[in-house]
């Protein structure tokens, strides 16, 4: 008997020893849960604290100078207050971004966890949408109402397309989940319609060749509409349904950029340009190209299809440039205020190479081009993925030196 005590004493003091164990294991999984948490937030320049509304974080602002004007380097959270003219939205990166078919509301999707976030310029309020885990997102498309296609890498180095919707929450301003479909995988290039649900990809074909596809957000009603026996291009889909698709850009190769029209009927748009990057303007023959010869970008504009083409007094790439809406032929650019390089879109493409970018006003029409903002020396922007708002009003970008994401707002 006295032995059968020992025994349920020893079970017992080896339950309480398990049980102590445990908790003590739960109280170290959380903690460190939470740390990881509080770093991800602190990296997207964010504070940890959800302020009232739900789904928006506060941090505190900060001012640097500029020669044309002061700005905050972080401005995140804060309700009832307009953005600084030029606002860096996130302090972390960011995948891609895209606004609002009405509004100055801008989508980003974040680069490390995939979580779909809205930026309100207004107000300088930054809001959760989503809560869906899609680790490491390289690229990521937006339609106008918030739907994505996020870009990952498989754990075999394939190529991952998720096109995916908002999903409406059951509570007000909660995050929601982010639900969609698997696109076919090694996908090369992605275009979105503007103000549709319909994309256009390019799929590997054969060895080296290329299969051009549109599809619905769903994947489905997918219709084959060229095809390739090369495989590096870049895809613009304009609203008018036409495509637009120009070889991967190289110092000093010739380029070729090609029309292909909503019958399927494909024809030259620009021909035989070292280092072509082109930037068509929808429902409009106006075209941006440029070049890159002898380490020396340089950018033309085209009011026509039937006028001459006037070189700006800037040096830059139409890949860094974006049509302003309305009707008159103005664009913004971002270009370098200094470069020295025999080899621009060699040293851009392999990351080696990072410029301090001013932002321009280009008009076509008149074929000139004057400043419209420049940072401080103190501050590298190095300016990619450029876009307007359809009011005109504010000018989204990608630093590309952190992926971190800005907002200028256009009129001083």
């Amino acid at each position: 008997m006295r032995m059968t005590n020992h025994v349920l004493q020893y079970l017992f003091a080896g339950i309480l020893v398990m049980m102590l164990g445990g908790l003590i294991g739960w109280y170290i999984f959380v903690h460190k849960q939470i740390t990881t948490t509080e770093a991800t937030d602190t990296a997207r320049g964010l504070s940890s604290a959800p302020s009232f509304g739900g789904g928006t974080y506060g941090a505190a602002s900060g001012g640097v100078s500029s020669s044309t004007t002061a700005f905050s380097t972080v401005s995140t959270g804060s309700t009832g207050s307009a953005a600084p003219r030029l606002w860096k939205v996130t302090g972390g990166p960011v995948a891609g971004f895209g606004f609002e078919a009405s509004s100055t509301r801008m989508y980003f999707a974040e680069r490390d966890n995939g979580n779909i976030l809205s930026a309100d310029p207004s107000l300088t309020k930054i809001s959760r949408l989503t809560n869906t885990l899609l680790p490491k997102i390289y690229e990521a498309l937006f339609a106008s109402d918030g739907s994505v296609v996020l870009r990952s890498l498989s754990e075999t180095g394939s190529i991952v397309s998720y096109a995916a919707h908002l999903a409406t929450s059951t509570e007000a301003d909660a995050p929601a989940a982010l639900s969609g479909v698997y696109l076919p995988p090694g996908i090369r290039t992605i275009a979105v319609r503007p103000g549709s649900q319909q994309l256009f990809f390019l799929i590997p074909q054969g060895q080296n060749g290329v299969t051009g596809v549109t599809t619905d957000w769903k994947g489905g009603a997918q219709k084959r509409v060229f095809a390739s026996a090369l495989k590096d291009w870049q895809a613009t889909w304009e609203k008018d349904g036409t495509v637009y698709l120009a070889q991967n850009a190289s110092d000093d190769i010739p380029g070729y950029a090609f029309r292909l029209n909503t019958s399927g009927v494909l024809s030259p748009l620009v021909s035989g340009i070292p280092g072509l990057t082109v930037l068509p303007r929808t429902g409009s023959s106006a075209l941006l190209y440029g070049s890159s010869s002898g380490g020396t970008p340089s950018l033309y504009g085209l009011s026509s299809a039937s006028s001459t083409a006037v070189r700006f007094n800037i040096r830059t790439s139409a890949d860094k440039c974006v049509w302003a809406p309305g009707n008159a032929l103005i664009a913004y650019c971002a270009a370098p205020q200094s470069l020295s390089t025999d080899a621009y879109f060699r040293n851009r493409f392999a990351g080696t190479l990072h410029t301090q970018d001013a932002l321009w006003t280009v008009n076509v029409s008149a074929g000139t081009a004057e400043i419209l903002f420049r940072p401080d020396s103190s501050t590298v922007i190095d300016a990619e993925n450029l876009a307007v708002d359809p009011s005109g009003a504010f000018l989204g970008f990608m630093n590309a030196v952190d992926k971190s994401l800005w907002m200028l707002r256009i009129v001083q």
